[in-house]
């Protein structure tokens, strides 16, 4: 039997949409790297007899409980006062906590309010859990079958809390299974024609699983396996990618868990290649997207979102007879706008993208979904045009954006 693992996130805004819930996937992908199998996410508000339910179900089913949320200062921050109710006892002040968090706000300048002096109060038999980037400490505590972490919500206090407290604890259980994981990028067929060619591995109880992740346009095959150890999990992985592959042919092309723009920053970075967008359709998306990479201003030269026709003759420097003959959304246009982007730039590889994303500007020879790309280096340009399903703008600029980086993987970087 394997060790089971929920995740609770608590916290009207949560429910309302004025946040997201980010922590749980988060959360999810550490436990099962150390060997924990989670089977369940719930995301509930701040009313006490809903949080109560919800941390005694989850409890009851599981041998390991995070929660996330509701520990606060504030009145509506509850999670240690239903715990206690759990617990049958009332809260107990910690005093070294309250020590901890005043010196943490001292140290700051900041004021301490009496209000904070909340956090430092623990449910029966509960132990404190230290907040080293933060004035809430978490706590943990044995409720029914599982062990109980109560962390911040804040995602840099619960992600230093989990390292420095969660972790550890789980790691020293007996009964792990860890996890690892082999993701396979393809981009091409649709979600069902690439379901239809790998089927015999997508069935049910297989180890390891294989299924399918759709995200505009681009689908991800991702291949996960537990075993006694890591290592004898990444072996499986490894060897089922193997299996996969002849299967996958030309849509393959990219591996590895490495989100997609940090790939690309790694390769130019290795590469000692620097790079230049000129986006037009996809609207600073591209250098959105790398810009989030930390270290790419090594490769990263900079990029310039050219919308409106005037734009790209005087910023691009596209001819206006070209723009005249063929149209903003054509293979000369987007080459045109590659070259000048490298050339102002000064970068050794440049993108361009023009394109027509909806709902309106379509025609029969153009319809929405229509983009063109160039890929500008030493001393050749290349163009080509893609025909992306009309899904919706989103969905158009999503896929293009895809397509940008499946060329910037596999495209030689010199001329």
């Amino acid at each position: 039997m394997t060790l089971r693992a929920e995740i609770l996130a608590f916290g009207d805004e949560l429910l309302h949409g004025a946040l997201l819930d980010t922590n749980s996937k988060w959360l999810a992908g550490q436990l099962e790297a150390v060997g924990l199998t989670v089977e369940r996410f719930t995301v509930t508000g701040d009313d006490p007899t809903l949080v109560r339910a919800v941390i005694a179900e989850a409890c009851a089913r599981a041998d390991v409980v995070v929660a996330t949320g509701g520990l606060g200062p504030t009145l509506d921050d509850r999670t240690r006062d239903v715990v206690a109710e759990l617990l049958g006892g009332p809260l107990e002040f910690h005093a070294p906590s309250w020590e901890r968090t005043r010196a943490w706000l001292s140290q700051r300048g900041r004021p301490v309010p009496e209000s904070n002096r909340r956090q430092a109060m623990l449910p029966p038999g509960g132990t404190a859990l230290d907040n080293p980037v933060g004035t809430a400490p978490g706590f943990r505590v044995r409720i029914g079958r599982a062990t109980l972490f109560a962390l911040p919500g804040v995602p840099r206090e619960m992600q230093q809390m989990l390292r420095d407290h969660v972790l550890p604890f789980v790691a020293a259980l007996p009964g792990l299974m860890p996890t690892a994981q082999s993701w396979l990028r393809v981009l091409g067929p649709s979600e069902a024609a690439l379901g239809e060619r790998i089927e015999p591995f997508m069935v049910p109880g297989r180890n390891p699983a294989v299924g399918i992740t759709a995200s505009g346009g681009l689908l991800t095959v991702r291949i996960v396996a537990s075993a006694p150890s890591r290592a004898d999990a990444e072996s499986l992985c490894h060897a089922t990618a193997a299996d996969l592959r002849p299967l996958l042919g030309e849509w393959l092309f990219a591996e590895g868990t490495t989100e997609l723009p940090e790939a690309v920053a790694a390769r130019f970075a290795l590469a000692r290649r620097t790079l230049a967008f000129a986006e037009s359709c996809t609207g600073g998306a591209l250098a959105d997207r790398l810009v989030a990479v930390p270290g790419v201003s090594a490769v990263f030269r900079g990029g310039l979102v050219a919308y409106h026709d005037d734009a790209k003759r005087q910023l691009l420097g596209v001819p206006a007879l070209l723009l005249a003959a063929h149209g903003a959304v054509s293979e000369p246009v987007a080459a045109a706008m590659a070259a000048g982007a490298r050339e102002r730039f000064g970068a050794d590889v440049a993108v361009a993208t023009t394109g027509i994303a909806g709902p309106d500007g379509g025609s029969p020879q153009k319809p929405v979904g229509t983009v063109c790309f160039a890929l500008a280096r030493p001393g050749a340009v290349r163009a080509w045009t893609v025909r992306i399903a009309d899904l919706g703008r989103a969905f158009v600029r999503d896929r293009a954006v895809f397509e940008v980086w499946r060329t910037l993987l596999q495209e030689p970087l010199d001329g």
